[in-house]
């Protein structure tokens, strides 16, 4: 039951509040203090609302806590780097479905309902699914939006990094990383060969990783002067 509530915080995502527009000066400045307390930043003119930033920061503080550390205690500058790499994946999200939106890419509802038919057969019965969602405090709406944005980055990512092949010195490497590891741990370290397709695996993850990570570093710095943090 914890991996599958841990899968629903991964996916959880807050409701989208996009602030109104007025003509109206006094109207305007109403928005700007009303902006400041339920926006924390905004990304080529799309809000992303406070209420998704604490979701997703609660989130977050909940996963912690799966892994045993207790978020109250870490010290304060810690906290504040946990803060800000909450706002910035929500940042990066937002400016990958930006992306995604500007070179034509959706998904039909029928991939959607195939996921979410994919998340329900994790469950014994549609009882212990509804209970679930309430457990991790996301409606079924929710999920089914952030099973759709997580289809769109998925394609778009597949688009723009495509396929990842490593060497035979790169899966050695991450052998290495293993071996040193288990030997740590006093652990049997098992030979080359036998763990290679494994090994190839990781190493094809981590590079993909790696790959995507620059070109959302390059988003960000073509995208830095429309990208405004007001928390």
């Amino acid at each position: 039951m914890k991996r599958v509530a841990f899968w629903f915080m991964l996916m959880l995502v807050g409701t989208l509040v996009l602030g109104a527009c007025s003509s109206d000066s006094a109207d305007k400045e109403s928005n700007k203090e009303k902006n400041n307390k339920e926006v924390v930043a905004t990304v080529n003119g799309e809000n992303i609302a406070s209420e998704e930033y604490q979701k997703e920061l609660e989130a977050t503080k909940a996963m912690y806590t799966q892994q045993g550390v207790d978020f109250k205690e870490i010290d304060g500058e810690m906290k504040k780097q946990v803060e800000q790499s909450v706002l910035d994946q929500l940042i990066n999200t937002k400016l990958v479905l930006q992306s995604a939106e500007n070179d034509g890419i959706s998904v039909g509802q029928k991939e959607i309902d195939a996921e979410i038919g994919n998340v329900k057969g994790q469950f014994e019965d549609d009882k212990q699914y509804q209970a679930a969602l309430k457990e991790n405090k996301i409606t079924e709406e929710e999920l089914t939006q952030q099973v759709r944005q997580q289809l769109i980055i998925t394609q778009y990512l597949d688009k723009n990094i495509g396929d990842v092949k490593v060497s035979e010195d790169e899966v050695k490497l991450v052998y290495d990383q293993y071996k040193e590891q288990a030997e740590s741990m006093k652990q049997e370290v098992k030979d080359f060969e036998t763990m290679k397709p494994e090994l190839e695996q990781q190493a094809i993850a981590q590079k993909k990783n790696e790959e995507v990570s620059k070109h959302i570093e390059d988003l960000r710095a073509k995208n830095e002067k429309n990208i405004e943090i007001l928390l």
